[in-house]
């Protein structure tokens, strides 16, 4: 299914006075309309615009069936297809259209996926953008966040991070008005109330991350380009025990200065560390690209493979297929947890992202259970032992992560979010 033909008003087709003029005339407009809650509007990624993934698209997939229910998918990357199969009373459209625009005035429910100042983010000829700002004291607004926070963010990073996360205010004003924020334990429901302050923490719903259904369900009940890029990533490891590399994202002002770069070196001791376990290496890189690889184009081969967004939208199908996650700070190895897989941080930097990048909300030695090795001799000797066997993710300290980060074990996410957010416009309505 392809966002549907209209006409455009926004984006970088117009300068930014005349997009910004007609943003206004759509405010008086949207404060004027009636709100339909059997209106539900999802989100393509804010910043891969033209793939509806992760946690709106497990939602989605919950009611994609449901005939009363109208769902529109909100896209701001024309003709992007978003594979979307047997949906019934599905539409998608354009943001920066007329249809676009009018479609979501009516809509009394909104997914988010990050936030509005970036879901509704729309880019002027100019360069600057802005977002629609819809009414939120008459809708229901559920913020469906991608991750379990491992580092520091908004209202608990340190002063430079929340300076740069905050310069938004709209963006951080609107976290009081969510009607949902969703969250994977107990813990972490205090975690996000606290980073999304001023939320009111009985705002927080602890459903579970919907896309970690996408983990547990049986393959056959996987959506279709899930199932294809499981078929592609077999076809690369061809057997062969997946080992997945998947760094987290560093902030602009550091990141030349904390990405670690394998040389020739280092690399060719790594696969033949692999060679000899008859492993493979797969690179997910974060999509946010605002530094140089971390290796070199020459680099891949059957050995080393690409894993990047372009080719693998969601993270859920390499997961299903490692045997392993190595990373540094990224909540991926969380994700990892929820499928038992052993886990190794290579944290080269762990005192500087400490001090002077985003920081960690959790102790490592508690909420990280495999080795963390701070050189690549560590790293080294972690990856042979793990690929040699040498792991016991049945053991206390995975299972102490486990119940720190999941009240939930199951592939019911979604369901929980779709009731709780039911129960929610019931609420409203009464």
């Amino acid at each position: 299914m392809t966002p549907a033909a209209a006409t455009p008003v926004a984006g970088s087709r117009l300068p930014a006075w005349l997009g910004r003029g007609l943003l206004v005339l759509w405010r008086l407009f949207d404060l004027l309309t009636p709100k339909r809650a059997d209106h539900w509007a999802f989100f393509t990624h804010p910043l891969k615009p033209g793939q509806f993934i992760e946690n709106s698209r497990a939602v989605f997939e919950q009611v994609k069936g449901e005939a009363a229910l109208r769902k529109i998918v909100f896209t701001r990357a024309r003709d992007a297809e978003l594979h979307i199969d047997h949906a019934c009373n599905t539409q998608v459209l354009a943001l920066d259209s007329i249809a676009g625009l009018l479609a979501l005035a009516r809509c009394g429910v909104l997914l988010l996926t990050n936030s509005i100042s970036m879901d509704l983010s729309l880019h002027w000829r100019d360069g600057r953008y802005a977002a629609p700002r819809p009414s939120m004291r008459r809708r229901v607004v559920v913020n469906l966040w991608h991750g379990i926070p491992l580092k520091r963010l908004f209202a608990l990073a340190n002063p430079r991070q929340r300076a740069h996360g905050d310069r938004d205010a709209a963006r951080r004003g609107e976290r009081q008005h969510y009607a949902g924020l969703i969250a994977s334990s107990d813990v972490d429901a205090y975690a996000m109330s606290a980073i999304f302050h001023p939320i009111a923490p009985d705002k927080v719903w602890i459903t579970g991350l919907p896309r970690n259904d996408f983990l547990r369900q049986p393959e056959a009940d996987l959506p279709r380009y899930q199932r294809e890029e499981l078929a592609r990533l077999r076809a690369a490891t061809r057997g062969r025990p997946l080992v997945l590399y998947a760094p987290t994202y560093r902030d602009t002002h550091v990141a030349e200065q904390a990405v670690r770069r394998f040389d020739d070196a280092e690399v060719a001791r790594l696969k033949a560390l692999l060679r000899a376990h008859g492993a493979v290496l797969g690179v997910r890189g974060h999509y946010l690209r605002n530094a140089a690889p971390i290796f070199a184009p020459d680099h891949y081969d059957d050995v080393l493979i690409d894993l990047g967004h372009d080719q693998f939208q969601e993270i859920a199908p390499l997961l299903r297929e490692a045997a392993l996650v190595l990373t540094d700070y990224s909540s991926v190895y969380i994700d990892a947890l929820y499928l038992r897989l052993p886990v190794i941080s290579f944290a080269w930097d762990l005192g500087h992202y400490r001090q002077h990048q985003n920081g960690l909300l959790y102790d490592m030695e508690l909420a990280f259970p495999g080795p963390v090795a701070t050189d690549f001799d560590g790293l080294a000797q972690a990856l042979d032992a793990a690929l040699g066997g040498d792991t016991d993710t049945g053991g206390e300290r995975y299972a102490a992560a486990r119940r720190l980060f999941f009240r939930h074990d199951d592939d019911g996410n979604a369901q929980r979010v779709v009731a709780r957010l039911r129960a929610t416009l019931a609420g409203a309505a009464a």
